[in-house]
């Protein structure tokens, strides 16, 4: 069969995840690139003549890479490109993204940090409160009361506004009109509007569009508490992501051309043919992605192109800004700050990073190996006048433009901060290449795309209405929204999504992740939308202004929060109120999760509650079973910064998971009513590695510091479900004995063990309603059913010498990966986690399952396993080809025939097989490479004790002998 070709014109963040995602599913991919190399304006750009002999140049830029948390798209992708690591190990490009831990704030008055990350602690909550009354109404920069007061309620307003308000009314007005600046105090207009509207894009308040302004402000502020608000690369960006990646893509058979641009596009009656190249070449493709900067795609939209693509007509009203930068080479390693720094009263509207700190490798290998220290500046500003030099950046030389950089950062440090970066020494400074001087004006060959009021309405979508040609880049539409490398991937997807449709392609489509915001505000969503059809004002235009003294009461007790935020924890312990705050919390979340899926028990949320499981951590620690396996896991974590978080885990778990013993045991002891109560008392209740329990409990605390009652229950429910299947499975499998004891069946009889299962799943699904989470019991009979289908498939399938690999995978996924996934989907709800995370985790939990039954595959025949507490050999008995055996199969069919002649009768014969074709070492190698994806979907989760240990308990699953 013909494999479709396709033709990608640029190889900037758009063309490359197109290309990937396309070759990944069977495709033939061509990028052709107009720049000598790769990665469009991410690429980085070598300072020439800058390196002595055996050396690298130094490492210059477009512009600092950023990663905030909302990019979901980019580190998807990053997860799916190996690459060499710093320390000489193997892992992706996603493992070079580096945690930044605060943002700086300078103005010429003070200095503000912002935590980019909540870890759940009073100092980084006082931080952010103190940075926020600062700079907004303190003694920083003062802005009055009232304009803050009323851009939180403009804030407000568009989070609780409907997309039909935003794009039919808040797309159309500026930033600096919706939020009023005119009417307003001056430092409002500086500090607020324009300088967080700068540090989000190029744009101007004036110009850029409110909807724009506000959600993607949002994302920002909500990467704080959900993730990491700031990533960076550990590399040059060349180096550590687009290298690695342009490799990847080559084997897997994409082709680069290399130096040639698109001239026209060929076409055949209404569909494009070829693409015409500055060369004189023409390339010819079943599709064509034009994954082109939007100047270069409005400069080959002829009359002819426009024609057939009428959308493409109002490319040349969508409007670009400089946001360029400048890098300062340095004698000394300084760090002003571990992450990015706002300099707010710079005119040029700075950001800086510095750089070396977030790089392993050091730069001892770049210029002639003096270089100790890089500050990456971004200027987003080249209208403003500087001033030093007193002239705007568009009119300044190269070497007027260092100067005024450098001093406008120096008049934001501090006395002692300015003496070290002076005392550090330039040694060198590059300026983005991009910016060209000629003889009349500088001009800029890599602009960036603004959101401008109403521009919407001129951005293309993807598909431009041409049978086999398509568009992608950060200027089309997406839900990214504004310009970035997350936007350009986004788009990306998109397209490739098209041409797996016409192309009725079986694979999965690329998968897109949404923007976030808070559920709970989507009833407030759904009324506006509902006024706004009716032509009625958003409700909170109804409200009175607030009244004088309403602002100066709010201010004084605004005045307060930081102090009183460091001293909250040590008050509510006093009064003991920390005993019920996770019960409220947990009634609170799952009122809204409920509340999501159109249930709203109010009457049960609002009733009493079992007391909390807070004081777990002083359950009494066991140093044997599941608690030593949880003491393994937690000890192997080398984290100082993560240590009290840890022990404090530790404890918890120990305490949540002996909960979870004690609730089996004491069950057992006093239901003894009858012959399956007594099944399970005898045979089930035995501590086993609680694997499942232990995944639900980590998942509910990834986004806070406490097990929830609920969280035990879910702990108990998903090993109550666990339980039922053995009992079942021993009586499919006609096993003798499970943890070192005769099995239910055995002792009591068939029938007793197949009630005493069923008794268990019903008690289970019984006992979700009654916690008040029925979406997860739901999903729970969704998961029973595919269990129930996988083992008939798995029935059915037994003795059938047909089966491959892919048969037995996607049987143990609904057999035990899909229980996995469930356990750690329910434990990130009940744990109050959001939907990105809960997503994540179920991700997690099915590769972590799928791993979990391939090493059960090896215990059950490798010949020097250690005695597991069940019988051996049992698939080999029952004629079960698990991985092993098909894998082994694949390499010597012969021997393979041989052994299943004669039954696979003679184990050890089995055994010593498998060894000598190496699939015991291959299957446990599938099982890591599982447990590696797994982790990789964790990615966007932020970084927490619970989320490490989550982590080293996958792994450490790979590595078990029982």
């Amino acid at each position: 069969m013909k494999q479709t070709r396709v033709l990608i014109a640029g190889a900037g963040i758009a063309g490359l995840t197109a290309a990937h995602e396309l070759a990944e599913r069977g495709y033939l991919v061509t990028v052709v690139e107009a720049l000598a190399v790769p990665g469009g304006k991410s690429r980085s750009i070598p300072v020439e003549g800058s390196a002595t002999a055996g050396q690298q140049e130094l490492p210059g830029e477009h512009g600092f890479r950023f990663f905030p948390g909302f990019y979901r798209h980019i580190p998807d992708t990053m997860a799916r490109i190996p690459c060499v690591l710093a320390d000489g190990s193997y892992g992706s490009v996603a493992d070079n993204l580096a945690h930044t831990s605060r943002t700086l704030a300078l103005s010429k008055k003070g200095r503000w940090e912002v935590p980019n990350q909540l870890r759940s602690s009073s100092r980084d909550a006082a931080s952010l409160l103190s940075f926020l009354y600062d700079l907004f109404v303190g003694s920083g920069v003062d802005v009055p009361r009232e304009d803050m007061l009323h851009y939180v309620r403009c804030v407000f307003t568009m989070l609780t506004s409907s997309d039909e308000r935003r794009f039919g009314e808040f797309e159309n007005i500026s930033a600096w009109d919706y939020f009023q600046a005119p009417t307003r105090s001056e430092a409002y207009q500086k500090y607020v509007i324009n300088a967080v509207t700068r540090t989000l894009v190029a744009c101007r308040a004036a110009d850029m569009s409110a909807r724009s302004n506000v959600v993607v402000g949002i994302q920002l502020l909500s990467d704080i508490y959900r993730s990491c608000a700031d990533r960076v690369l550990n590399g040059p960006t060349s180096e550590v992501w687009i290298a690695p990646w342009v490799t990847h893509l080559q084997h897997l058979g994409v082709e680069f051309i290399q130096g040639v641009s698109v001239e026209n596009v060929l076409w055949d009656g209404e569909a494009a043919r070829a693409l015409q190249m500055d060369d004189g070449r023409e390339l010819a493709a079943d599709h064509v992605i034009l994954a082109l900067p939007l100047e270069a795609l409005h400069a080959i939209s002829n009359d002819d192109m426009l024609a057939r693509a009428p959308s493409l007509a109002r490319l040349g009203e969508l409007k670009t800004e400089w946001m360029n930068g400048i890098l300062f080479y340095l004698g000394q390693d300084i760090e002003l700050n571990h992450g990015h720094t706002i300099f707010l009263d710079a005119p040029w509207a700075l950001t800086s990073l510095c750089q070396q700190r977030f790089w392993p490798r050091g730069l001892a290998q770049y210029g002639d190996g003096t270089v100790r220290g890089i500050i990456s500046v971004c200027i987003s500003d080249f209208d403003a006048p500087g001033e030093y030099i007193r002239k705007p950046a568009k009119d300044c030389t190269p070497v007027e433009i260092q100067e005024e950089v450098w001093q406008q950062i120096l008049a934001h440090l501090a006395p002692a901060d300015r003496a070290e970066l002076e005392a550090a020494g330039v040694i060198a400074c590059s300026i983005d290449p991009s910016l060209r001087w000629t003889e009349q004006c500088m001009e800029n060959d890599a602009p960036l795309f603004v959101n401008t009021a109403g521009s919407w309405a001129a951005r293309p979508e993807v598909d431009i209405g041409i049978s086999n040609l398509f568009v992608a880049g950060d200027f089309v539409r997406t839900a990214t929204d504004v310009a970035t490398m997350e936007s350009a991937n986004e788009s990306a997807r998109h397209a490739v999504n098209h041409i797996l449709d016409l192309t009725t392609s079986s694979a999965a489509r690329c998968q897109l992740f949404p923007l976030e915001e808070p559920t709970a505000l989507t009833p407030l969503k759904v009324i506006d939308r509902l006024r706004f059809e009716a032509g009625l004002p958003h409700l909170l235009d109804l409200v009175p202004v607030f009244s004088g003294e309403t602002i100066a009461w709010l201010g004084g007790m605004t005045g307060r929060v930081a102090e009183y935020s460091v001293k909250a924890g040590d008050i509510v312990r006093q009064m003991g109120w920390d005993k019920r705050l996770p019960e409220f919390e947990s009634r609170a979340m799952r009122f809204i999760n409920n509340l999501s899926r159109g249930v709203a028990p109010v009457s049960k949320w609002a009733s009493n509650a079992p007391d909390s499981t807070s004081g777990a951590a002083e359950a009494q620690t066991n140093a044997s079973g599941v608690n030593t396996l949880i003491n393994d896991v937690v000890g192997s974590i080398n984290d100082k910064a993560l240590a009290d978080d840890l022990d404090q885990l530790r404890a918890r778990l120990i305490g949540a998971l002996d909960q979870t013993d004690k609730h089996f045991k004491e069950y057992g002891a006093s239901h003894q009513r009858h012959l399956i109560d007594g099944v399970l008392a005898d045979s089930l209740f035995q501590s086993g590695k609680r694997l499942r329990a232990s995944c639900a409990l980590l998942c509910s605390m990834l986004m806070r510091r406490f097990l929830s009652e609920e969280a035990v229950q879910v702990a108990i429910i998903t090993e109550s479900i666990h339980a039922a299947t053995l009992l079942h499975d021993d009586i499919i499998d006609e096993a003798d004995q499970r943890r070192g004891h005769p099995t239910a069946w055995k002792k009591y009889g068939v029938g007793a063990g197949v009630l005493a299962g069923n008794l268990l799943v019903s008690r289970a699904v019984r006992s979700l309603y009654r916690i008040g989470y029925n979406g997860l019991a739901d999903d729970l009979f969704e998961v029973i059913e595919s269990m129930i289908a996988a083992e008939s498939d798995q029935l059915s399938g037994r003795r059938n010498l047909e089966a491959c690999e892919q048969d037995y995978l996607r049987i143990i996924d609904g057999k035990t990966a899909g229980l996995f996934a469930w356990s750690c989907r329910a434990g990130a709800t009940v744990g109050g986690c959001n939907a990105a995370t809960v997503t994540a985790t179920a991700t997690f939990g099915r590769h972590m399952g799928l791993a979990f039954q391939l090493i059960d595959d090896i215990l059950d025949l490798a010949p020097d396993t250690s005695d597991t507490g069940k019988t051996r050999y049992t698939d080999l008995s029952t004629g079960l080809l698990t991985y092993p055996l098909l894998l082994a199969r694949q390499r010597d069919l012969q021997g393979f025939d041989v052994l299943a002649a004669n039954g696979f009768a003679d184990a050890a014969e089995v055994s010593t097989w498998l060894v000598a074709n190496e699939a015991l070492e291959d299957t446990r190698a599938e099982a890591a490479r599982q447990i590696a994806m797994g982790v990789d979907a964790l990615l966007p989760v932020r970084h927490s004790a619970a989320k490490a240990a989550l982590i080293e308990l996958a792994r450490a699953s790979t590595k078990r002998l029982r």
